[in-house]
């Protein structure tokens, strides 16, 4: 059987091969419009695109909190991604100040408070002598609160230092550059710490910059058909968006191969490790390369549609299709101490 390995994963190229032959055309091309109208626009009144911009930015910023999954819907009834749009909808509607200062001066009570996080657990009795008091400990969503909090300062001090007023005026400045997604990915992980999606793997070091890739396509997604700044002639060839979510639908459809030590940490559901994380990731980046290139080949020409099959487009597939009723319940990769996915 045709493999690429790693002492970590393997991808079964032929599996990939088979999943793109049997690839359900109708049901692709639904959930990735879906997924295109669910990032378009925010259910907000803007004064003017900037504004706009910088929320839009920073939401792709805050993609972050997938291993903190289980304990945000018992405790707030909302998943990572919904509780990064309520916040920054929240932070907007309160009219919180967001540029480069407004960033910095955040506290850990106002993301609380927007977010929807709470910062204690339950009160528990301490015995001090013959009197009880009741203390709380922190909350098991504090440290996501922490994380939240830590992204949005240091992006706040990096924008200052470098003469930037807000996040869109980041973006904004550097597409006028060169407004391809390529260049804005580029600046951006060279910008911003939170961004610079890395880790080492046995020695080597992994890039996916997930979050930069998904910040470029959503704003031309937004503004890319009427601002020709952010219309990217290269928007399609992006990577996948790996997550906590693709590398599961990857093995889920048979085409990666976890070693022992992962496969029991993803089925018991405990945490990986970023090394670990970093190389499920990665290989589902590897086989998405591989359907899509089996995808689009001219045996295959039936697949053409509305949307073309590339990384991006597949990734938003599969995040819809993780959310069906059968498919629901997998086990996704835990990784907490992360500001990555």
């Amino acid at each position: 059987m045709d493999t690429v390995g790693h002492s970590l994963v393997t991808v079964c190229v032929e599996k990939s091969r088979c999943y793109a032959d049997s690839f359900d055309g109708t049901k692709f091309e639904s959930h990735v419009k879906y997924i295109n109208n669910w990032t378009h626009k925010l259910p907000l009144v803007f004064d003017n695109l900037a504004q706009e911009l910088n929320l839009i930015s920073l939401l792709g910023l805050l993609q972050v909190g997938s291993g903190f999954r289980r304990e945000l819907h018992e405790m707030t009834g909302r998943g990572a991604a919904d509780t990064m749009r309520f916040g920054c909808i929240s932070l907007h509607i309160s009219q919180t100040q967001l540029d480069a200062k407004g960033l910095q001066a955040l506290t850990l009570g106002e993301i609380s408070q927007n977010f929807g996080i709470p910062l204690l657990g339950e009160e528990r009795p301490v015995i001090s002598g013959t009197t009880a008091v009741m203390m709380s400990e922190p909350s098991v969503l504090r440290p996501l609160a922490d994380i939240i909090l830590g992204c949005l300062q240091d992006t706040g001090r990096r924008l200052e230092r470098g003469g930037f007023a807000s996040l869109s005026d980041f973006v904004i400045r550097i597409c006028a550059e060169k407004p391809t997604a390529a260049h804005l990915v580029e600046k951006l992980v060279n910008a911003f710490p939170s961004l610079r999606d890395a880790a080492d793997v046995d020695g080597q070091q992994v890039y996916l910059f997930r979050k930069a890739q998904l910040l470029a396509y959503d704003i031309c997604q937004r503004f890319g058909s009427t601002d020709a700044r952010f219309a990217f002639p290269d928007i399609g060839d992006m990577s996948l968006f790996a997550d906590s979510v693709a590398p599961v639908m990857a093995q889920h459809h048979g085409m990666l191969v976890p070693c022992e030590a992962i496969a029991l940490k993803i089925r018991d559901g405990r945490e990986l490790t970023l090394a670990e994380t970093t190389a499920m990731r990665a290989a589902s980046i590897v086989a998405a390369q591989q359907i899509v290139s089996h995808v689009n080949s001219p045996v295959l020409s039936r697949m053409r549609g509305k949307f073309s099959v590339n990384q991006v487009t597949l990734g938003s597939f599969w995040w819809r299709e993780g959310k069906e009723s059968e498919l629901r319940d997998l086990k996704r990769l835990i990784c907490k101490k992360t500001v990555y996915f």
